[in-house]
């Protein structure tokens, strides 16, 4: 049946042209095959392949690549008849970088300087100087919570807190700043304890082995339903994360549609099955104090049976601990990654956590693609795989896949420091080009797969919030520390568990810190996040939702928080009449608009805008305070070019 179906009459050796889409094959497929894989050779499949040389491609047009990246989708661009757009001026260029890689806008000063910079290395010169602020961590930071499903309550009914949770989101912080290689990176989340004991921030970034849902008060046979919830948690969150598989859809039966076996599933969960979740001193920062953080505790060897169609009380044999057999077709046996240092007995968590990240024996290859892929797509709002915590056969296949290896190779070559990739990326043509919009184009490539424009992307909703603070003058720019809990509407509280937030708290510098730091609690989210789309931390994610709704426009118009700094904005744009004593009123009022288009758009109004803004603000019953509230709500302030 499944030949039937990839079967493609003009091309018979072609079964990636099909009669139809991959999702309905896989679909149909799956009935008659329930367990089959769609891939014959499964060490063949795009995304299993070991990382070989990638030559860059020659181009003729020598005038638009900036660096190697360009080469590559110029030639794609090329070959569909496509031509790509020039370079964004230069405020909306510095804005774009301030914004991908610290999250706030660049101030007037900075957007300047660097206008009447005009040397060949001024662009590069900004982007290098955001690499080293401590703002990008915590921006880039953001993002790989999500993939680590991090929360800090255990989610379901009782939804208890964990008051040291947020020493794993501090060391991602850390760790980003510092540009920890990433395979380091990597293995310290999975074993940090085991492998580098003596080093705190390996400690706290085992951390993500704990960081999702757990249920509690539990006994019984419960008890030990929940304990395998919580492999399947851990399990699924690792291949999620660095993996783009769906490993976890192997807990019940073998994989319907990826290579992965019941049997790959519980070896996996063999390496977590010893260990829990436990408290302990870590110091943190270079003051060297110490706080209780939340990590995992590894513990002696135990049984780890196979149980049949997922139930606890169908154990079959012992499986032991392994690694998934497509990925290491040789030996999937986790001793060949144990050093001889080491007890082979014990632990087996750094034998995982090499081989996840070996390129030539283990998962290094498939890590590599999958981290570049994530930062392609915080930069372009669409990785080079769509579906980025999805890698598989049922995922979509990449848009430019010698591309994707060419830039995995390098973040290898580079001693998989992200911050060199972060430079390449966005000091190509790719990344500086213009979001200008072309109809005849758009009907070669509606989906802009070829990359010929530059998409305007929204502000997620923790950079939207910190940026009205930022723009009314009131962000704490406090780095590191226990989470906060800002005001939240006494009805959104009432609507959830009791006790889910405080109900008297009352707005001001302790709690306008940039949003990375807010509590995230899974049975409450904040409401001005959950409007716009931060997901529940349920389960790992690599993409969130994308939503355009009337109540984020309701949100913006009516929230308490936003009209309260919105009347910040207006206080701080007052300043600027100030420095006009002899000027009339609307000379006093045109300083007004100017500042005040400074400080949210990073630019210049235009005339007309300054006639508008004038104007409104002389209106019997209109405020500066009002007209600043507008600016916060417009497209240009929720959105970057």
């Amino acid at each position: 049946m499944k030949k039937r179906l990839l079967y493609n009459f003009k091309d018979p050796g072609n079964i990636h042209q099909t009669r139809l889409p991959m999702r309905r094959i896989l679909l149909l497929s799956s009935v008659a095959a329930p367990f089959g894989s769609l891939v014959a050779d499964e060490q063949e499949y795009w995304a299993f392949k070991p990382l070989i040389q990638v030559e860059v491609p020659a181009v003729s047009n020598s005038q638009w690549p900036r660096n190697a990246i360009d080469h590559f989708v110029l030639k794609n661009a090329r070959e569909n008849q496509l031509s790509p757009n020039g370079p964004a001026p230069r405020n909306l260029l510095i804005r774009r970088a301030y914004f991908d890689l610290i999250g706030l806008a660049p101030s007037r000063r900075e957007v300047e300087e660097f206008a009447a910079d005009e040397s060949a290395g001024a662009y590069e010169d900004v982007v290098s100087q955001l690499l080293t602020s401590p703002h990008y961590g915590e921006r880039w930071g953001r993002h790989w919570l999500d993939v680590a499903r991090f929360g800090e309550s255990h989610g379901y009914e009782s939804d208890n807190e964990r008051p040291t949770a947020w020493t794993y989101r501090d060391a991602v912080i850390r760790a980003l700043n510092e540009d920890l290689p990433f395979d380091k990176f990597t293995r310290w989340q999975v074993a940090g304890d085991s492998l580098q004991g003596d080093d705190p921030l390996a400690h706290a970034l085992t951390g993500f082995l704990t960081a999702g849902s757990t249920v509690t008060n539990v006994d019984g046979i419960d008890r030990e339903k929940a304990m395998y919830d919580k492999m399947d948690d851990i399990v699924s969150a690792t291949g999620s994360a660095f993996l783009g598989l769906t490993i976890g859809c192997a807990r019940c039966h073998d994989h319907k549609y990826d290579p992965i076996s019941q049997r790959d599933y519980y070896r996996l969960v063999g390496f977590f099955l010893p260990g829990k979740p436990g408290d302990r001193n870590v110091a943190i920062g270079s003051e060297g104090s110490t706080v209780k953080a939340l990590i995992w505790n590894g513990g002696s060897p135990r049984k780890n049976p196979l149980l049949n169609r997922g139930d606890v009380e169908e154990k079959e044999g012992d499986v032991g601990a392994g690694v998934l057999t497509v990925l290491s077709p040789a030996s999937s046996d986790v001793t060949n990654w144990i050093h001889e240092t080491e007890n082979k007995g014990g632990d087996g968590r750094p034998g995982l956590a090499r081989w996840l990240t070996d390129v030539e024996k283990g998962a290094g290859a498939l890590l590599a693609r999958v981290i570049v892929n994530r930062l392609w797509q915080h930069h372009f709002g669409t990785g080079l795989v769509k579906t980025s915590n999805n890698f598989g056969t049922v995922g979509d296949k990449p848009t430019n896949p010698e591309l994707l290896d060419w830039l995995a190779l390098e973040l290898v070559r580079q001693g998989w420091r992200l911050k060199p990739i972060h430079k390449l990326i966005m000091t190509s043509s790719t990344y500086i080009q213009t979001t200008e919009w072309d109809e005849e184009r758009h009907a070669i490539d509606p989906t802009n797969d070829l990359l010929w424009r530059r998409h305007p992307r929204r502000l997620e909703a923790e950079i939207l919030r910190d940026s009205i603070m930022n723009t009314a003058g009131t962000l704490n720019r406090k780095l590191y520390g226990p989470s906060i809990k800002p005001w939240v509407s006494s009805d959104a509280v009432k609507t959830g568990s009791t006790n889910k937030w405080p109900t008297n708290v009352k707005d001001g510098p302790k709690t306008w810190r940039r949003s990375i730091y807010v509590f995230m609690r899974r049975s409450m989210r904040v409401p001005f996040f959950e409007t716009f789309d931060v997901p529940d931390a349920m389960q790992s994610r690599g993409v969130r939702e994308k939503t355009t709704v009337a109540t984020q426009a309701l949100l913006l118009l009516n929230n308490q928080f936003v009209r309260q700094q919105a009347a910040h904005f207006a206080e701080r744009v007052k300043e600027a009449s100030k420095a006009h004593p002899n000027e009339n009123l609307p000379g006093q009022l045109r300083a007004i608009v100017e500042e005040a288009y400074w400080l949210a758009f990073s630019r210049k109004p235009t005339e007309t805008e300054i006639a508008l803004g004038t104007e409104l603000m002389s209106e019997e019953g209109q405020t500066i305070e009002n007209f600043c509230h507008i600016l916060l709500t417009l497209n240009e302030f929720v959105y970057v070019d």
